[in-house]
């Protein structure tokens, strides 16, 4: 039967890149915490790290399942903490969902000052994918979400955040472009595009913006785990790919800029959702206020600022 402390180790072996450090932080013995991952390995079906003399990476088995992992660990942290809310009404909860598409350094980044503010409020960030952020949103289970914008999409209450600069990756035996400046949406190879399974938002934010500029891209039949596996398969020569530059590794240095047929550059557009009413609670007001009031300026400062509504 699978251990939540299983999880929790695995967790902390992702988060640290290193089995001594999540050992140490875990108060277990480096032994205990590889005989809970080979457990854990046995029970999902598969390897969830790569592991060597110098280095601890998540293999794609693992990224894929390392989002569905921290729900479950998140879970038990948000009980205890929506119990001491209770007891306590001092204590406050504030739910974050994002989709994986999402800067998650940049969403750290300016929401540093609200919790420094607010000491009292107790954070938990959800990585979902986008029907399970609608439904936790719906049921109440989240508070506020990020994702990417898309034409025509009816939205509750919702306001812009930011926008990522679209890169595209060249498959490896298409001949390189590198110095021959941005890349228009409607003069792409012919290499098919690599995407993934759609729950993120990369594929149908891709189609939304493509469709609106009236070009097109063949999509490569399989689907890509990860954003490393869709950088992993352009240098292996089976695709293409599209991804927010964000989302490219730092070793990436084949990615060219996108641009639109007016020249600008091509760009996901992400923006806060939350539902009604938050007013009922005052540090969910008081969030809301600082994401429209404070973020804009924060995120002007990094030059991805989004035109904001009159």
């Amino acid at each position: 039967m699978m251990k939540l402390r299983h999880l929790q180790f695995a967790e902390a072996i992702a988060r640290n890149r290193s089995f001594s450090k999540a050992a140490k932080e875990c108060n277990a013995t480096q032994p205990t915490l590889s005989n809970a991952l080979t457990q854990l390995e046995e029970e999902l079906g598969g390897k969830l790290f790569k592991r060597t003399t110098r280095s601890v990476e998540l293999t794609p088995f693992g990224a894929f399942l390392m989002p569905y992992l921290t729900s479950v660990t998140s879970a038990q942290q948000e009980l205890q903490a929506a119990a001491l809310a209770f007891r306590k009404p001092a204590h406050k909860l504030l739910r974050i969902g994002f989709s994986p598409l999402v800067d998650i350094t940049l969403l750290n980044r300016v929401l540093e000052p609200f919790f420094r503010k607010h000491p009292t409020v107790k954070v938990f960030f959800k990585e979902c994918l986008l029907d399970d952020l609608n439904q936790r949103l719906d049921a109440g289970t989240i508070d506020v979400v990020v994702v990417p914008r898309q034409q025509g999409v009816a939205v509750r209450h919702s306001f812009p955040f930011y926008r990522d600069r679209l890169k595209y990756i060249p498959s490896a035996d298409t001949p390189a472009q590198a110095g021959s400046g941005p890349l228009p949406l409607g003069k792409l190879p012919q290499a098919p595009v690599i995407l993934t399974g759609g729950g993120c938002g990369l594929n149908g934010t891709l189609e939304d913006l493509f469709e609106r500029q009236g070009a097109r891209f063949d999509a490569y039949p399989g689907q890509a785990l990860t954003y490393q596996v869709i950088e992993e398969w352009a240098e292996l020569g089976i695709g293409a790919g599209i991804l927010p530059a964000a989302k490219l590794s730092a070793g990436n240095h084949r990615a060219i800029p996108l641009v639109l047929k007016d020249g600008s550059p091509a760009m996901f557009e992400f923006e806060w959702q939350w539902r009604s009413p938050v007013a009922a609670q005052r540090h969910l007001a008081d969030f809301v206020g600082y994401i429209r009031e404070t973020v804009p300026a924060l995120v002007a400062g990094d030059g991805r600022a989004v035109a904001l509504p009159a």
